[in-house]
Order: C-alpha cells, then sequence, then structure tokens
C-alpha cells in the first residue's frame, strides 16, 4: 500500500527547559523531559494507516523557532498535528498561523491543554480552524482522509465565524489500544532516547501507557481528568499485550534501563496482575509507575519481585482539611502507612507535594515540609499549584478571589510570594536535611554526579533567584 499523507506532530518550540508533556506545564529546574505521549501514540496509530509520519519535540531537541521552521518546510506536511500547553498557547498559535499561511497546508490542535476552553483556543487563532478534545488518534485521521468535518466527534472547529462542536464520541477500549502499534516503537524510530531524563529514573529511560484515565478520577486540581479521559475511568490494554511491549524493549532497545508507566494511576488490582504475568514471563526490564499512597505491604513486595524502581506518588499536603477538600480519598496516617511500607519493601518513592489549595495556610503548609522530611521518599517535588480553567480546584478559587492578575493561587491567608517562599523553603528542608545529604553521601553517583547540572541550576533557585515561572 502507498503511502497516503504527510503528517507532523508538533511539540512548539517555546523558551528554555519549557516542558509541555507532563499533566502540568513548566519550566523545569532539573531539564525533565518526559516523552510526548499523547502524541507518540497518535504517531504510532497514523503509521498504521500507513500515512507518512513526522514528529518534532521541540523543547526537548532545544529547536528555537527558526530551526523548527526550517524542518517543516523540509518535511512539506498536508496536516500539522498541534500539541499545545496552557503557557505556550499564544506562542503555539502564532508560530502555526504564520506557518500554515506560508506552506497552505491543513492543521488541527490536540491535547488536554487545548481540550480546557477549545472556544477561547479557537478564537485566537488566524488561520487554524479545527481542534480535537479528548483522544484525537481517531479525530486526527478522520481530517486528514477527508472525513466530512460535520461527522467527525471530537472537533471543535470554526465555520462562518461561528464555532461549532461535534459529538463526543466513545473512549477507545481495550481492543481499540491493543491495536496502536508500541509506542516505544514509534519513539525509537523517531527521537532519541537520551534527550529524556527526569531526575527519579534511571538514564535513559522510556515512557509507555497501559492504559488511559484515572480510577480514581476525583481530584479536583487534576488537568487530565478533568478534560482527556473525563472522571473515573480506567480503560485498559491487555496484560498480554503490555507485557509484548516490554520484551520489545528489552530486546530491540537494549539501553533503555527502565520502563515509565505513566497511566494516571496504576491500580492495586492491575499491579497485581502485571507483576505475575511479567514474573512469569521472565522480561528483566525494570520499571517505575504513579500509584496512590494506600498500596499494602504485600503488593510492594510483589512490586519490588517483578522489577519495580520507583513509585510517584502525589502526597500533597500533610493537612486532613486540605486532602478531604481536594478530594484526594486518602488520609495523612493511610500515605504514611504506605511510605514505611514501601520503604521495607526496599522500593524508591518520588514525592509530589503541592502548596496553593483552597484554604490552605503558612502553618498547614509546614506540616506539609514537616511531614515530607518525616516519611522521607527518595526524591520530593514541592509544586506551586496551577489553577488550571475547568478544574473545580479554578472554580473555587476564582469564585472565592483567590487568584491573583495572573490566575495564580494568591489568598488573604497565604498570599502568592508567600506560597513562592514555602515551596523554596521546602527544598531547602529537604534536600538540606541531614537524612538526604547523607543518602547523597553513600551514593554520590546518582545522587551527585549524574544529576550535577540540576543541581547547578537549582541551588540559585531555591536560595535566592525569584522563580520566573
Amino acid at each position: 500500500m502507498n503511502t497516503k499523507y504527510r503528517i507532523l506532530l508538533l511539540s512548539a518550540p517555546y523558551i528554555p527547559e519549557y516542558m509541555r508533556n507532563a499533566r502540568c506545564d513548566f519550566v523545569s529546574l532539573s531539564s525533565t523531559q518526559w516523552y510526548p505521549i499523547l502524541l507518540g501514540y497518535c504517531g504510532s496509530y497514523l503509521e498504521s494507516l500507513n500515512h507518512q509520519v513526522k514528529i518534532i519535540d521541540a523543547p526537548s531537541s532545544n529547536l528555537n523557532h527558526e530551526q523548527t521552521k526550517n524542518i517543516i518546510f523540509t518535511f512539506n506536511p498536508d496536516l500539522i498535528v498541534l500539541y499545545t500547553g496552557f503557557m505556550s498557547e499564544n506562542n503555539d498559535i502564532v508560530f502555526i498561523d504564520s506557518i500554515i499561511d506560508e506552506l497552505k497546508c491543513d492543521a488541527v490542535i490536540v491535547g488536554p491543554y487545548a481540550s480546557i476552553n477549545p472556544d477561547k483556543t479557537l478564537s485566537k487563532t488566524r488561520l487554524i480552524n479545527k481542534l480535537v478534545v479528548g483522544e484525537f488518534e481517531h479525530p486526527v485521521a478522520e481530517i486528514i482522509e477527508g472525513n466530512n468535518i460535520n461527522q467527525i466527534q471530537n472537533l471543535v472547529y470554526k465555520e462562518n465565524n461561528l464555532i461549532l462542536k461535534n459529538p463526543i464520541r466513545p473512549y477507545l477500549t481495550r481492543n481499540d489500544l491493543d491495536k496502536i502499534p508500541f509506542v516505544s516503537m514509534f519513539f525509537k524510530k523517531h527521537l532519541n532516547l537520551h534527550q529524556y531524563k527526569t531526575p527519579s529514573e534511571p538514564f535513559p529511560y522510556i515512557d509507555i501507557m497501559t492504559g488511559r484515565g484515572c480510577k480514581w478520577g476525583r481530584c479536583t486540581y487534576c488537568l487530565w481528568v478533568h478534560t482527556y479521559i473525563k472522571g473515573n475511568v480506567y480503560n485498559t490494554r491487555s496484560i498480554e499485550n503490555v507485557i509484548e511491549e516490554f520484551n520489545y524493549i528489552s530486546i530491540s532497545i537494549p539501553e533503555v534501563k527502565s520502563v515509565m508507566i505513566q497511566d494516571d494511576t496504576f491500580t492495586e488490582d492491575r499491579i497485581i496482575e502485571f507483576c505475575e504475568r511479567k514474573i512469569k514471563s521472565n522480561v528483566p526490564l525494570k520499571w517505575s509507575c504513579y500509584s496512590r499512597g494506600n498500596i499494602n505491604y504485600n503488593v510492594l513486595k510483589l512490586m519490588k519481585k517483578a522489577g519495580c524502581l520507583n513509585l510517584h506518588v502525589g502526597y500533597e499536603s500533610a493537612d486532613p482539611e486540605v486532602l478531604k477538600k481536594i478530594r484526594k480519598g486518602l488520609t495523612v496516617d493511610q500515605m504514611t502507612e504506605f511510605s514505611i511500607n514501601a520503604n521495607k519493601a526496599k522500593l524508591r518513592v518520588h514525592g509530589d507535594f503541592a502548596f496553593g489549595f483552597p484554604d490552605e495556610t503558612p502553618e498547614k503548609a509546614l506540616k506539609t515540609i514537616k511531614w515530607a522530611k518525616k516519611i522521607k521518599p527518595y526524591t520530593a517535588q514541592f509544586q506551586i499549584m496551577i489553577p488550571y480553567p475547568s478544574t473545580p480546584y479554578y472554580e473555587e478559587m476564582k469564585n472565592n478571589g483567590w487568584l491573583n492578575k495572573e490566575l495564580k493561587p494568591d489568598m488573604p491567608n497565604f498570599t502568592n510570594n508567600q506560597i513562592r517562599s514555602m515551596a523554596k523553603k521546602a527544598y531547602r528542608s529537604f534536600y538540606f536535611s541531614l537524612s538526604h545529604l547523607i543518602k547523597c553521601f553513600c551514593n554520590p553517583n546518582v545522587m551527585i554526579f549524574s544529576k550535577l547540572k540540576t543541581i547547578y541550576r537549582a541551588i540559585p533557585s531555591v536560595l535566592w533567584q525569584k522563580w520566573k515561572v
């Protein structure tokens, strides 16, 4: 079969160290770059339909606007699929509008950030007239193959100065997901794997998804569960299909030291099924995942036996009222017990903590810092909350007048300046603590020498520099 169309998948250039491929977009102090996972699955699906696909992840490749433009013009696509960021949206739209003005090609905006407020996003465009909300593999394929625009589900489009919305399609099923070729195969073909790194994972690593959506799906602040796969939905690939991909990575990409399972939450029942099958398969490849902080000790031991390295866990806050307000669904005691058990099972934990929740105060934030030092995750992140429109968190903050002109959290009892200072204090308290310094002394290659660039950038930021973003 002959190639049908040329399709360019684009994560556009913006500013140095910007990263839009995670569940929030930010300028990374640690030079973290996750893989463009959702674009990757789209590319895998489009290649299975025999389209010629090229992906440009400009931030990870340190490409500027002119360099990216030259690559696009050389490829001469029939369709540009633009994955926008919340911070970079205006930049992304202006950049692609100018390109399609010259190339006279088609373009469509995709991704969770584009799903926040599609009407507002399309109102900013000059020439781009299409946007897909939610899952976008099938809509993109239908666009390039010339389906009637008013029959493409999930599509929002401009016509005669009106913004029109088509019905939403059902989420992809297990059978649909199993049919998409392995994203690791697509990444191996199209990307330089050494451009992707994060302090919590071995280098080089690779991202995959075994399922879409979050089984919990209630947290008020999470962008993906309010825009991409909504609510408590978790649609999964078959475990056989996942193990087959692990085997492929182990044999065909032997330099990869670990697989990061990018499911929103790898649930306990699925963990058990995956671990038992992986142990039987004798695939030696290590792996990490996102999990909730309530997995029991026996399952944690099974994970270790199956080659698990690291769990990414959203602890958020040590204050019970904050946890209740954000619908975390877990208590401090539950997460503390989990942390003790993970340590006993010899699993590393990357702990995610955040400041700027509704009704939070400096006193409550200090409790979180003290708790983080007590439960001792292997690595920790202390984030300033990002109020994404379309989330319940944003609506509560907006309705109470707790957002400043830049739409950042700013409350009478916990101002934006105080929140920023608290995040810096948290990093200093955690990473300059005696227990962490001992960890660095005992394992200098992993904790210091492999992270010199991160340390060089981070120290001024947590000591004296003002955070720009």
